[in-house]
């Protein structure tokens, strides 16, 4: 299984994610089926924005709204991970469970070694399973040596 995203997109989130560390970052990306083509940055509202992310309730509703809109949807929700490796926690898994109605798909930016960014992406079904996908950029894969 994989994923679409552009590399810009790609150098979007590694930029957003640098920019508010240590805080983590959070998101969407917009587009059709698997494929990416908007980031849409939302804010971190939670009250430990350093380990948690939480999106803010307004935005989301406006997001999806742009999203009906452009007769777009959800590709992925997307957060950043600043001390830890580009893996769902424990946390992330339940908290997908609860936004499995806005999208299965979720990118993580690691900021573990701040000059090499890493990006992940992981579909996390109704059993609590993760999946990781495949990062397609611009027809080839992505490595995120590259």
């Amino acid at each position: 299984m994989s994923i679409k995203i552009p590399r810009r997109l790609l150098a979007e989130l590694i930029t957003h994610a640098l920019q508010d560390d240590p805080k983590e970052i959070c998101g969407l990306l917009f587009g059709t089926a698997d494929e990416a083509d908007e980031l849409h940055q939302m804010t971190n509202i939670s009250k430990k924005p350093i380990s948690r992310y939480s999106m803010q309730p307004g935005e989301l509703l406006e997001a999806q709204e742009k999203a009906k809109n452009s007769d777009r949807e959800f590709v992925a929700i997307y957060h950043s991970h600043t001390f830890t490796q580009g893996y769902p926690s424990k946390t992330d898994i339940k908290n997908a469970l609860k936004v499995s109605s806005i999208a299965t798909r979720h990118v993580i930016v690691s900021l573990v070694e701040k000059t090499r960014p890493v990006v992940r992406a992981f579909s996390i079904n109704s059993d609590s399973e993760v999946r990781e996908l495949v990062i397609q950029t611009d027809g080839e894969p992505y490595r995120a040596s590259d």
